[in-house]
């Protein structure tokens, strides 16, 4: 045997080795560990099932082991968030709820809608010196139900405010008060409509909402220009601010008032003040009161109002009511304490009437229980001159002189929103003129010594 024919016979040898050497490791390789051998077969089926079923029952428990534990779903966006860039994007809730009002916004704040409501319910009681009249007058009233309507259009800076009321007498509604509002970048703010004077008695431009008293002073009634038609310029700075209005005339605005143009007050007016902030903020002017936590501020207030007198008016209250005004008043608050002092004169322009008349009102308050119980006093004096007022309207008055003295007590069940308030005035001389809102009711001439006890409830939301 020659080696060529040797050496194929080892190859093919090694070659099967190897073969072999192969198979056996796959099948070690995949060889199931301990498998149990195949089950014998029983000639009664039902064993077989059972074990089946235990089986399964086995095999369902380890793969229950082995699964991860479950995830909890979170919570469900049911609307989807604002969209904006300037401010960042805020969530639905925060373009519709409630703060200081009901408010509806874009998430730009280009488009806001704010709705407010106020009641006041009240209970007044007149005692008077009469021969033909109830000695004693009393009853219920709902004084104020107004919805304001605040917000701003197609930007920040352009602002709207109307307040619907209705009649305190026959119901009717009204458009008390409504006004379109611009502020320039430089702080400048324009404001065109029907509003409360702005640049001259205090008492007339805070709201009749957060007022010390249940009601504006008799004073306010005498002296205060009212709600007029018009347009104002106003800035306000660190220190100070300046406000001028330029109008209708006295009352052009109230709603017992004609409202075309030539059936108002006077063909022009004005009124302007300047306010000097001492100490304090801003926010503090915006009512009578001083809270606890409110630090000390004090304010001066430096006020006219002009009326340019009319000639040949087919209303004779009208005709030939000019006059000019003047006034000065003091705020100052810390902690709880309050204190404001007003001095208002008006004199008549009208030709061949020399009429000057003065006033002056002061009050305080302290809140001895904080946030909740608080005392107040008020003091007027009115001088009169003779008359009830200037122009061709006037009616005489048997005394010019009248004084007024005012004791409360307020309770703040949540700030301005709810509270309860109970005051008693006394006047020392003759009511020349009723004012309903304030409760006084006109005297019998020689008469004096009216007693006025009002309370009211106020929500304000």
């Amino acid at each position: 045997m020659d080696h060529s024919f040797r050496g194929r016979i080892l190859g093919v040898v090694l070659l099967g080795m190897i073969v072999l050497a192969d198979a056996a490791t796959l099948q070690a390789q995949y060889a199931l560990p301990d498998v149990p051998p195949p089950p014998v077969v029983s000639p009664d089926i039902s064993a077989d099932i059972d074990e089946l079923y235990r089986r399964i029952s086995e095999l369902e428990q380890k793969i229950a082991e082995t699964q991860p534990a479950a995830v909890s779903p979170g919570p469900i966006q049911l609307l989807p968030p604002c969209e904006g860039e300037e401010p960042p994007p805020c969530p639905f809730s925060k373009c519709v709820g409630y703060d200081n009002g009901f408010y509806l916004r874009t998430c730009d704040l280009n488009y806001t809608l704010k709705i407010r409501g106020l009641f006041q319910f009240r209970h007044y009681a007149d005692w008077r010196n009469t021969t033909v009249n109830d000695e004693f007058e009393s009853g219920f009233v709902i004084e104020r139900a107004p919805i304001l309507f605040s917000g701003n259009f197609i930007s920040p800076q352009l602002k709207y405010w109307y307040i619907l009321q209705a009649s305190r007498a026959s119901g009717t509604e009204f458009l008390e008060e409504g006004k379109i509002i611009y502020e320039f970048d430089n702080g400048l703010q324009f404001q065109a409509g029907r509003f409360r004077d702005p640049g001259f008695l205090r008492e007339m431009e805070i709201s009749y909402a957060r007022q010390l008293a249940v009601e504006r002073s008799y004073y306010n009634s005498v002296f205060a220009t009212g709600v007029l038609e018009g347009i104002s310029l106003s800035k306000q700075n660190e220190n100070y601010r300046w406000i001028a209005f330029l109008n209708d005339g006295r009352n052009s605005g109230f709603s017992s008032r004609s409202k075309d143009f030539y059936q108002d007050n006077a063909d022009i007016a004005l009124s302007a003040s300047t306010d000097i902030k001492f100490c304090g903020e801003w926010a503090q002017y915006g009512d009578f009161t001083s809270w606890p936590d409110e630090e000390r501020a004090s304010f001066l207030r430096l006020a006219m109002f002009w009326e340019n007198p009319e000639h040949g008016d087919t209303d004779p209250m009208n005709d030939e009511a000019g006059l000019i005004s003047y006034a000065t008043e003091m705020t100052y608050e810390s902690h709880g304490f309050a204190a404001f002092a007003s001095f208002v004169g008006r004199h008549s322009l009208v030709e061949g009437q020399d009429i000057n008349q003065f006033g002056s009102m002061c009050q305080v308050s302290y809140q001895v229980i904080p946030n909740h119980g608080e005392p107040f006093m008020r003091y007027e004096h009115i001088w009169f001159d003779g008359f009830t007022d200037v122009g061709s309207g006037i009616t005489p008055v048997n005394d010019s002189t009248l004084n007024i003295l005012a004791a409360g007590f307020n309770w703040y069940f949540h700030r301005q929103g709810l509270k309860f308030t109970i005051e008693a005035m006394h006047a020392f001389d003759e009511i020349p003129f009723s004012s309903p809102n304030t409760g006084f009711l006109i005297d019998e001439p020689g008469e004096s010594g009216q007693t006025v006890l009002r309370s009211q409830i106020q929500l304000f939301f």
